[in-house]
């Protein structure tokens, strides 16, 4: 598997940064400049590491969990100020009233609840996160923020070009994803994810024990990346196991607009279930992937 190029990385530690009342805040706008032409200017994806630089030049630890949540902030209003810089329309198949982005925690290796931050949505099931290959449902952009684990080997994010595999394989972008039947999201096909691991797929190679990543990556089916994971699993097993993650995403205020999108790429609306998946849905959705060079390391 390849390794994600140098020149969509972005090293967040050597941007000005200050601290204010509690909060980091960018002393000037390149970071986000960074964002806007890697993410729009056709590499799709951009990927922020660092922190652990960043919050040591104001005194902070990142293995300190108040201060690891001003390093997610911090994230989080890069990709916030990518957002008033972008024209979304340009980047969505159909015309949807976005209104804001919203966030959320989870942790990607435990079962989660209360996930979705749509109150029209399902607000209680309980779920664990996606790891195959898959799309964030009704959301052109997404934001990705890891780290840093506790007693977690693997679950290395992985990213995968479907563009490239869909002109090269002549695949209609709606012939290349399935509703999911538990969840919002949709899956790249197995009769696809395969061949697209083997060609197509880049290992995000980061630190998530002592850093903080954020990925910022074109979400939609018609022409941006789909993403996965490598097999997260406890580094020892007799200890707890943390994997914290932070998602943000587009969102609207109508649940009319999530069918127009489902309706676009011949999908049903999804009913999503309160209860996690049964045992061949959590292999095909969650087990998540074990490439080889998806292992770790650190980000260069």
């Amino acid at each position: 598997m390849k390794i994600l190029p140098q020149h969509a990385i972005i090293d967040v530690s050597a941007h000005e940064s200050v601290l204010v009342d509690g909060r980091l805040e960018r002393a000037d706008d390149e970071l986000v400049d960074e964002l806007v032409r890697l993410v729009t200017g056709g590499a799709g994806v951009a990927v922020c590491h660092g922190l652990d630089r960043t919050l040591a030049r104001h005194g902070l630890d990142i293995h300190d969990e108040r201060d690891a949540a001003v390093a997610r902030d911090y994230l989080e209003s890069l990709f916030r100020a990518f957002g008033t810089r972008v024209e979304v329309a340009k980047f969505t198949p159909v015309a949807i009233g976005y209104d804001r982005i919203a966030g959320m925690d989870v942790d990607g290796y435990n079962k989660n609840t209360h996930f979705t931050p749509n109150d029209d949505h399902t607000t209680a099931r309980e779920f664990l996160t996606t790891k195959c290959v898959h799309f964030d449902a009704a959301t052109p952009f997404i934001a990705n923020i890891y780290g840093p684990n506790t007693n977690i080997d693997g679950g290395i994010p992985i990213l995968c070009d479907t563009r490239a595999y869909c002109r090269d394989a002549e695949v209609p972008p709606a012939d290349l994803v399935e509703l999911m039947p538990h969840s919002f999201n949709v899956a790249v096909k197995e009769e696809h994810a395969d061949r697209i691991l083997a060609e197509h797929a880049t290992a995000v190679d980061v630190d998530l024990d002592t850093d903080l990543v954020m990925i910022v990556l074109f979400n939609e089916v018609d022409g941006g990346l789909a993403h996965a994971g490598s097999i997260p699993r406890p580094a020892d097993p007799g200890k707890p196991s943390r994997r914290p993650i932070r998602h943000l995403e587009y969102q609207f205020a109508d649940s009319d607009e999530l069918a127009k999108w489902y309706r676009h790429y011949r999908l049903e609306i999804p009913e999503p279930t309160l209860e996690v998946p049964d045992e061949a849905a959590r292999e095909r959705y969650h087990r998540g992937v074990d490439p080889v060079g998806a292992d770790g390391g650190t980000a260069r």
